[in-house]
């Protein structure tokens, strides 16, 4: 891949680093397609645990901190990957993470090279940073089992057979790789595709949008798998002549349409409101709806396709359907009553 286009998109996207209606579905028990052994999911809010601790890359003996949180109960419990932004960590997401393992997903989120747990400087732009991420996930997958085996019984419980891939900024771009979206390989002159086929799910949260030659529109036409694009209207502006939300919604406006879903948060910035991927910021008032709603919309978008959990579906659809340019708030999640909606879904 040549160099200097790959150090401009990572320029861009490391620069973010350096400077709904009342109920959501309840999670439901085994659907049509379940194994005929039907997968035990706990409850919402299930007690969970977390668990630190780190893979070797057998190449060079590296060590990737994993941070891992799952729920104590159930069984048949997709697996969620959650690859944090540029310079953040693995740790910097509890909010997201623990919420997922709390609905009945085993999460992992490991943490890159680039973070500044790890001693990179914020704010350093390094080209390999993307293809060493890439490596990174691709050591994962397939050390999966290894990985759950970590926990005593936890593999056991795990179907690593459903995958989603989740992702902030950088690692949003980490994410719809892993789903299917390709990049252009500028030296190689071909698009370069590094999916896996247990994907069955996408969440790009503030990810990245075209940036030629990297990443051309027709390269979003690859993530055809259900995918769920999360922005703020007052997100980071990182491609010119556009606004943050603008740019970081192209994932959901290129991709091959069917189950794509567009989560608007209205007046929310790269972080909700400071809520995650950084400690260093100051925390927006309206920041924990953010992050509510963001808990409640990914939540169901998991349901609906790692589970096929029909009534979470028609929850997110008829959201999508319902939701208005402007409306008004009804819940925790969208606001106090008489409030401005916080969140926008849409479905394409």
């Amino acid at each position: 891949m040549r160099a200097p286009a790959l150090a401009s998109l990572l320029a861009m996207l490391v620069g973010a680093c350096a400077t709904m209606s009342p109920t959501g579905p309840a999670a439901s028990g085994a659907s049509a397609g379940s194994a005929p052994a039907a997968p035990a999911w706990p409850q919402p809010d299930a007690p969970i645990r977390r668990l630190d601790t780190v893979l070797v890359d057998p190449a060079d003996r590296r060590e990737i901190p994993l941070r891992l949180v799952y729920p104590d109960t159930g069984t048949g419990l997709p697996v969620v990957l959650f690859s944090h932004g540029a310079f953040s960590s693995g740790r910097d997401y509890d909010a997201l993470l623990e919420a997922w393992a709390g609905r009945g997903y085993v999460v992992i989120a490991p943490t890159h090279r680039d973070s500044t747990l790890l001693g990179t400087p914020r704010g350093a732009g390094d080209a390999r940073h993307f293809p060493w991420r890439l490596d990174d996930m691709a050591l994962l997958l397939r050390e999966l089992e290894s990985v759950l085996a970590t926990v005593p019984g936890l593999a056991a419980r795990a179907d690593a057979a459903r995958i989603g891939a989740t992702g902030h900024s950088f690692g949003g771009l980490l994410a719809q790789s892993l789903g299917g979206a390709t990049y252009f390989d500028p030296a190689a002159a071909r698009a370069v595709a590094r999916a896996d086929p247990r994907v069955r799910a996408v969440v790009v949260f503030s990810g990245a949008g075209a940036f030629p030659p990297i990443l051309r529109a027709e390269d979003f036409l690859a993530l055809q798998r259900p995918t769920l694009v999360t922005v703020g209207t007052d997100d980071l502006p990182q491609a010119p002549g556009l606004t943050g939300q603008a740019w970081r919604r192209q994932p959901w406006e290129y991709a091959a349409p069917g189950a794509k879903y567009l989560l608007t948060l209205e007046g929310a910035d790269h972080y909700l409101g400071g809520m995650v991927g950084r400690d260093d910021l100051p925390r927006s008032p309206r920041g924990p709806l953010y992050v509510a709603a963001f808990q409640q919309v990914s939540s169901a978008f998991l349901d609906a396709y790692l589970r096929a959990d029909a009534r979470a579906r028609s929850w997110l659809d008829a959201e999508a359907r319902a939701a208005p340019a402007a409306g008004v708030a009804s819940d925790a999640t969208t606001g106090a009553p008489g409030e401005a909606r916080v969140s926008r879904l849409q479905l394409r």
